[in-house]
C-alpha cells in the first residue's frame, strides 16, 4: 500500500460492546488504516493488542473469547458496514486543479519534466510542506527509489548526513475531504499518524479502494495534496520501475541503505534508477 509504508505500526484504541460475560465480548472495528493494531480493553481488565489482517475492515464486528489457558482469541468476525466515502468526481478535481488556488510545480526528472497541480484546500498542511520543499530546493538529486508497475512511485529519502534529513519536522495529519487516490494523485508517504515529512508518493493506478477511505473530516495520513497534470501523465509512467522495497518483499532499492549510504548506493547497485534533478514553481 502507499501509505506508502507496507506495514503500518500505529495502534488505534477502541471500546468493547455487548459483553456477554467475563469470558466473551464483541467490539466494532473503528475507522482506521488497514494493518494497524487495535488496543482493546477486555472484561478482565487486560488491554489486548490485536493486529488486524487486511481482510478485516472498519465496521466489522469481532467476537473475542477467553480460553481455558486464560488467553483471549478472535472467535468470529461478522462483516459490518463501514461509512461510504464520498469521493469527489474527476470533473470536480480537474476544475480544482485549474482553479485560482492551485499552484503548478515542475519536477525535472531523468525522464523529462512532470508538472503537478497542488491544491491547498485538499490538504492544507501537506500542500504547504510540499511547496516549502519545492521553494527550499529540497528535490535536487533525489532518487526515485520505489517504483512499482501499476502501483506507485516514491521519492524524497536523502542520506542521513545530508542537512536536508533533519531540516523538517513531522507533520500533523490533514483531514479527509473526499479526494480519491486516483491515477496521478500526489501525497506524502507515512508510517502512521503524524509521520508525514518529506517522502512523496505518486499513484500510477487507482487505489481508492485501499487508500484515503474514511468519514469526511477525519484526520488521516492519506490526504492527497495534488495531482499530476494531464500532459505529464505519460512522462510519469516512463519512470523506471525497479520494484518494491525489500521491507515489502520487493527486490528494489532499500530506503534504509539509501539513507545510510546515499545516492552512491543507488548508482552502484541500481544504475537504471531515475532521479528528480530539480524542482520549481512553474
Amino acid at each position: 500500500r502507499c501509505q506508502c509504508a507496507c506495514a503500518p505500526q500505529n495502534r488505534t484504541a477502541c471500546s468493547p460492546a455487548a459483553m456477554a460475560d467475563a469470558n466473551a465480548f464483541t467490539f466494532q472495528v473503528p475507522q482506521c488504516e488497514p494493518g494497524v493494531s487495535l488496543k482493546v480493553p477486555a472484561p478482565d481488565g487486560v488491554t489486548l493488542k490485536i493486529p488486524l489482517p487486511p481482510s478485516i475492515l472498519p465496521g466489522d464486528q469481532i467476537l473475542m473469547g477467553k480460553g481455558a489457558d486464560g488467553n483471549w482469541t478472535v472467535t468470529k468476525v461478522l462483516r459490518g458496514v463501514a461509512p461510504e466515502t464520498q469521493w469527489r468526481s474527476p470533473e470536480q478535481m480537474a476544475a480544482e486543479c485549474q482553479s485560482a488556488e492551485a499552484v503548478k510545480v515542475r519536477l525535472d526528472t531523468t525522464k523529462g519534466p512532470i508538472f503537478i497541480s497542488v491544491v491547498p484546500s485538499w490538504a492544507p498542511i501537506g500542500a504547504q510542506r510540499f511547496l516549502q520543499l519545492i521553494d527550499d530546493g529540497y528535490f535536487a538529486d533525489i532518487a526515485i527509489y520505489r517504483a512499482i508497475d501499476r502501483g506507485l512511485i516514491q521519492f524524497g529519502v536523502v542520506q542521513s548526513t545530508d542537512k536536508r534529513s533533519t531540516q523538517y519536522s513531522k507533520l500533523p495529519d490533514d483531514k479527509l475531504v473526499g479526494i480519491p487516490y486516483a491515477e496521478g494523485i500526489v501525497g506524502f508517504a507515512a508510517a502512521g499518524p503524524g509521520t508525514r515529512k518529506s517522502t512523496v508518493c505518486i499513484m500510477k493506478a487507482d487505489f481508492r479502494t485501499q487508500l484515503g477511505k474514511g468519514e469526511l473530516g477525519t484526520p488521516s495520513t492519506e490526504t492527497p495534496f495534488g495531482m499530476v497534470c494531464p500532459e505529464s501523465m505519460a512522462t510519469m509512467h516512463l519512470i523506471t520501475c525497479l520494484g518494491d522495497i525489500p521491507q515489502c518483499g520487493g527486490a528494489g532499492p532499500d530506503p534504509v541503505k539509501l539513507e545510510t549510504m546515499g545516492n552512491a548506493y543507488i548508482r552502484s547497485e541500481f544504475p537504471s534508477c531515475d532521479f528528480i534533478t530539480g524542482a520549481a514553481r512553474a
